[in-house]
């Protein structure tokens, strides 16, 4: 992970990450990351104007990940 990489969930099935690059005030990127037999790979990568569409756009994707697991 980057030093501009914030984890914002670390669970196993649903690892998501926030990237911003503080030259770049523009780009905030949300990914989401999936276990796989040589470490992790990028399952999905969104890119947003701003910290809160971004953070947003988390926040459904881990309550997507949660109703998933309620359902199993």
């Amino acid at each position: 992970m980057s030093k501009f990489e914030t984890s914002l969930s670390d669970n196993s099935g649903c690892h998501i990450t926030l990237f911003h690059d503080p030259e770049d005030p523009l780009s905030w990127v949300i990914r989401k990351w999936k276990k796989s037999f040589f470490g992790k790979k990028v399952e999905l990568s969104r890119w947003f104007n701003s910290r809160e569409q971004a953070e947003a756009f988390a926040e459904s994707l881990l309550e997507e990940h949660r109703r998933a697991g309620r359902t199993n």
